[in-house]
């Protein structure tokens, strides 16, 4: 009978494997594609002279598998089957890897079956704050972490970004993982939409603002420069005195009490894009620390379930517009929308009622001489069908 080595246990770095044709239990080990003899103070098995002893730090690791493999083990009764040739072969292949690097190689394949199968899975983050632990579930932006550890320092933000880049989620996610109230109030063009008004039968409405303010709590105020700039000198007495003159009367502000601001400029005022967009001034910006949020691609993984032929049309697309310099918005409701049409109508429909629809065809054109997708894309021979 032949004589080979087959794998009794495997750890994460070093493998336990006997002889085939044992008849006791004397195990070796692999290392870094060298054989060692335990019984012989973990000595090398080589007619070459000048290889060191196993490790010392791995000889605890070693102890323990072989102790655990003996559990496995049995005499053999006749081994010269075609499976335990494999497991030869598996023995010189895999041992000289060490399990993390196994797992490091294979991690690409398991997350692009992950992919393909289930779509991108939600995330679970845990966030400490005082003795409490708040738990986030789904997908984060790549700015979560630092605008989150800005808001609980209690510092004012400003996100700016294009629309539709999720900045909204983003400011929910913080307040979940602080635990506090999200409280929300678009454009603010009159000062009453801030601090609320005392009505005519003499009760007070109060504001997101006012709840926020008073209660504890994020407030988000979205599309901070299509807000009129009088309104936002009441909010900078806010943030920068810790207290506020409500109609009712001067209130204190919460110790909860956070504030995100967002926009699609940087406050210098309306573009090509952003119209009706008024310019921040100066002690306005000053009030926050400025974050860029841009679009995410593990975001947009999760919007299109993995669908890889959308995504990859949508970032070519993308990288069109910057190269020929047109001004055009391809968010993720664009992507979202896509995904749950693709089963419904076919690419080139679902690209007309989703994406291109605000597009002259000259643009469409020139967009499209500047993709460079292989025609197995569907959304991207069906774009080139459109312009033809």
């Amino acid at each position: 009978m032949k004589d080979y080595d087959i794998v009794l246990l495997q750890g994460e770095h070093v493998t336990v494997t006997i002889a085939s044709t044992a008849s006791e239990y004397e195990p070796y080990i692999f290392a870094g594609g060298v054989k060692y003899n335990p019984a012989k103070n973990f000595r090398a098995v080589t007619a070459k002279r000048n290889v060191a002893p196993l490790d010392s730090s791995l000889i605890p690791e070693a102890q323990k598998l072989i102790a655990e493999a003996e559990l496995y083990w049995t005499p053999p009764q006749k081994r010269d089957t075609p499976a335990d040739m494999l497991n030869s072969l598996i023995v010189d292949t895999v041992a000289k890897l060490a399990a993390k690097d196994v797992a490091e190689a294979a991690k690409p394949l398991v997350n692009d079956f992950i992919m393909e199968t289930y779509g991108k899975l939600p995330q679970r983050i845990e966030v400490a704050i005082d003795d409490k632990v708040n738990v986030v579930t789904g997908i984060t932006h790549e700015k979560f972490e630092t605008v989150l550890q800005l808001v609980n320092c209690k510092i004012p933000v400003f996100l700016t970004g294009p629309a539709g880049c999720g900045k909204n989620v983003l400011c929910k996610q913080v307040a979940e993982a602080l635990g506090i109230e999200f409280y929300f109030s678009n454009a603010v063009t009159q000062e009453y939409k801030l601090t609320g008004f005392i009505d005519a039968n003499g009760r007070y409405q109060e504001t997101q603002f006012y709840k926020a303010f008073t209660e504890g709590g994020l407030f988000m105020l979205d599309e901070i420069d299509a807000s009129t700039p009088e309104v936002l000198v009441i909010l900078n007495a806010a943030i920068a005195n810790g207290y506020f003159d409500f109609p009712t009367g001067r209130v204190e502000a919460h110790e909860d009490f956070r504030i995100i601001a967002a926009g699609n400029t940087f406050g210098t005022g309306a573009d090509i894009e952003y119209t009706g967009r008024y310019q921040l001034d100066a002690a306005s910006l000053d009030r926050f620390a400025v974050i860029q949020v841009s679009y995410s691609k593990k975001v947009e993984e999760a919007i299109a379930g993995g669908n890889k032929n959308l995504l990859q049309f949508v970032w070519a697309f993308r990288a069109a517009l910057d190269k020929t310099g047109i001004k055009f918005i391809v968010s993720y409701r664009a992507i979202e929308r896509l995904h749950k049409l693709e089963d419904i109508f076919d690419a080139g429909e679902a690209l007309q009622m989703c994406l291109l629809r605000s597009l002259d065809m000259d643009d469409m054109k020139v967009i499209c001489r500047n993709m460079n997708l292989p025609s197995t894309n569907t959304y991207a021979e069906a774009f080139r069908k459109l312009v033809a």
